[in-house]
């Protein structure tokens, strides 16, 4: 079962939120979405989701158009945390309250997780902390037996325990292969070890489909140091700079040829020091201007 969005457009007022987002998603994936605040991260969820109505495109899970056929859209499962309805139920309540949206919605599953959180049917959610609402959602998420899963940052203001436990419930979830989620999340470290996959949100578009594993074996990120100060046109041409700290220069090089690896060494680096390639990195590469000031 495959989600295909094609040309998704969204209007919200006179601003083109959504231009041409269009990307796939196949059972087993974690994939992550990408992008600087405010650039319509959320707005995919909510129009893929028809809590906003597009103004162009499809979105299609296998021949079914879920712009169009209401009872398809259980296949995916989005919690807007800015629009919680149920935050002063208790959270058997709100399982029962899901089981009528989805129709294959597990109790059983959902009240195990809550018991292994070490919560109780009879809380309320507005009484938990955050990372308890957030572990609470991800336990819906399960149980909702959903093969698509939106999670919108989900380790935002979490700490390390509760983002930790998250993960391992993310992880278990896809290795069936019959599950996908779609994090959008502004940490992307814990993106980095978690996703197969990363989509970056730029104007209105999906700039970039990567797969982290074979853009680390074309792209280097070195530590350099020169004789002067002058940075080598072989930099200026093929690579984008991250940092400069007097005179060592962090560099990516998104496609590292051996003609560009020849024309580095012909500049006689006194360093040239391979570092780790970051989810970070690329995020900086693709968004921040090509010649703006580093430091």
């Amino acid at each position: 079962m495959s989600l295909t969005v094609t040309k998704l457009q969204k209007k919200i007022g006179n601003r083109e939120v959504l231009r041409d987002i269009s990307f796939s998603l196949m059972p087993g994936q974690i994939v992550g979405l990408v992008g600087p605040n405010g650039i319509g991260k959320t707005t995919i969820f909510r129009t893929i989701t028809r809590q906003y109505i597009p103004n162009g495109g499809t979105v299609m899970l296998d021949h079914h158009d879920l712009t169009k056929e209401s009872p398809q859209r259980a296949a995916i499962f989005y919690l807007d945390q800015q629009h919680l309805f149920f935050r002063k139920y208790a959270l058997a309540k709100i399982a029962t309250t899901y089981a009528l949206l989805y129709p294959s919605f597990d109790q059983s599953t959902f009240s195990r997780l809550i018991k292994k959180f070490g919560l109780a049917g009879g809380q309320r959610l507005q009484s938990l902390s955050k990372g308890y609402q957030a572990l609470v959602m991800v336990a819906l998420a399960l149980a909702s037996q959903a093969p698509y899963v939106f999670l919108d940052e989900p380790f935002d203001g979490l700490d390390v325990l509760i983002r930790e436990r998250i993960v391992n419930l993310v992880v278990d979830a896809v290795a069936d292969g019959q599950r996908t989620f779609l994090i959008a999340s502004h940490n992307l470290a814990e993106l980095d070890g978690l996703s197969d996959r990363v989509l970056f949100v730029k104007e209105g578009r999906i700039s970039r489909d990567l797969t982290l594993e074979n853009v680390r074996q074309q792209a280097v990120k070195l530590q350099l140091v020169f004789r002067t100060k002058e940075i080598p046109a072989v930099i200026k041409q093929h690579g984008r700079i991250l940092n400069i700290r007097g005179r060592v220069i962090e560099v990516v090089f998104p496609d590292f040829t051996p003609d560009v690896q020849a024309s580095l060494e012909a500049e006689q680096p006194v360093l040239n020091e391979s570092l780790p390639l970051s989810l970070s990195d690329l995020f900086k590469v693709e968004f921040r201007k090509k010649h703006a000031e580093v430091g």
